[in-house]
């Protein structure tokens, strides 16, 4: 069975404001993921991803978004101030914020606030979206949880 990649879009409390604005100011539900760089190749075109949203100011994940590998080219979104990030854009109407990840799993929140933002393994510096290595998500940390078969619940739970 193919495994759903997990990746990372890095946010500060600025970008996270001028994001939330803008999904409010034309009511978009769901995600909205801009970035200056494409998604990895070795990630198959219209695949599934899910996307975790990492804020480098608070050392927290704000959610989870789940998408397709696919560029959004019927318009221009233009979230954010600095042109360069709103380059390849890819949206869905699927996201988990954090309060709903508390809530239904706050073990994979713990986890998440971990490997991707403490000691020397962190995600919080790169550019774009970086797919999450699988030896951090085998991190001694996961305590064995399967952590795309729990996303995979998360969301069928929750938006089935």
């Amino acid at each position: 069975m193919i495994s759903i990649p997990i990746v990372t879009t890095r946010f500060n409390n600025d970008t996270w404001r001028e994001n939330c604005i803008y999904k409010e100011k034309l009511n978009i539900q769901g995600c909205l993921y801009c970035s200056p760089q494409q998604l990895s190749s070795k990630i198959h075109p219209n695949s599934p991803i899910f996307v975790v949203e990492m804020n480098n100011s608070t050392n927290q994940i704000q959610g989870i978004g789940f998408i397709s590998n696919k560029v959004q080219f019927d318009k221009y979104y233009k979230v954010y101030e600095i042109g360069n990030y709103n380059r390849y854009t890819y949206t869905s109407k699927y996201r988990l914020d954090r309060a709903d990840l508390l809530e239904k799993s706050p073990n994979l929140v713990t986890i998440f606030d971990y490997i991707l933002f403490k000691e020397k393994t962190h995600l919080k510096r790169g550019g774009g979206m970086t797919k999450i290595p699988e030896k951090l998500l085998r991190h001694q940390k996961c305590c064995e949880i399967d952590i795309v078969k729990e996303l995979k619940a998360l969301f069928y739970q929750h938006f089935r």
